[in-house]
């Protein structure tokens, strides 16, 4: 019988956001139950790269494609969850060629020393486990679909450049950011990432799914 793990972060007023982002808010200031109205109608104002989300190429690619533009199956298929906890500082290159990586899986979710906190309620860690340059081009170079990681971005503050964002979205990568893989076993799943079908914006909300017969 198959089994689905969540792996959307929760999204409320409480969780972190981006530095800089704005802080996400949600309110019913129209109809509501406590005005005697037949329904609550409520309202989010926040940004698209809260809670668990991802990219489109537009994100960092001039000219490059956006959300709606993006096959659907990208998002969905099959993928391999990698253990990458014992990586002290970022993934690198490396790394991912001693992770064991399938041939032909083409989805991969990065599971680092992030995930071992409820990060998304603690203040931003500039020195949470990122994505190394090395890495994004290690993926590149095989065609990988989609890259998703344990934290709110990929590149460090160190690195204002924004390098492995550029690498993977400039190859049409696609990256999904903020999912929780603590309780997630390394090993391969059916991803269902598939984003909110907003229309010529730069990445969206999605609620991450693995599903798998075990």
């Amino acid at each position: 019988m198959a089994r689905y793990i969540d792996i959307s972060i929760p999204t409320g007023p409480r969780t972190t956001v981006f530095p800089g982002d704005p802080q996400p808010e949600f309110s019913w200031p129209g109809w509501s139950h406590e005005n005697g109205d037949p329904a609550n109608v409520g309202f989010y104002h926040g940004g698209l790269h809260h809670g668990t989300h991802v990219d489109a190429p537009w994100h960092f690619i001039p000219g490059g494609k956006k959300l709606h533009e993006m096959p659907l199956d990208h998002w969905l298929g099959e993928c391999q969850v990698l253990d990458l906890t014992a990586e002290k500082s970022c993934v690198c290159g490396p790394a991912l060629d001693r992770a064991s990586v399938r041939n032909g899986v083409k989805r991969l979710l990065f599971k680092t020393r992030n995930s071992a906190t409820d990060y998304w309620h603690e203040p931003w860690n500039p020195d949470f486990i990122y994505i190394h340059q090395s890495a994004a081009e290690w993926c590149t170079r095989r065609g990988i679909l989609l890259v998703g990681l344990d934290y709110l971005t990929i590149d460090p503050p160190t690195e204002p450049a924004f390098p492995a964002h550029l690498e993977l979205l400039g190859k049409e990568t696609l990256i999904l950011e903020n999912i929780r893989l603590r309780d997630v076993a390394a090993g391969t799943y059916e991803l269902l990432a598939a984003p909110v079908n907003l229309q010529g914006v730069d990445g969206g909300w999605c609620r991450a799914l693995l599903r798998t017969e075990n």
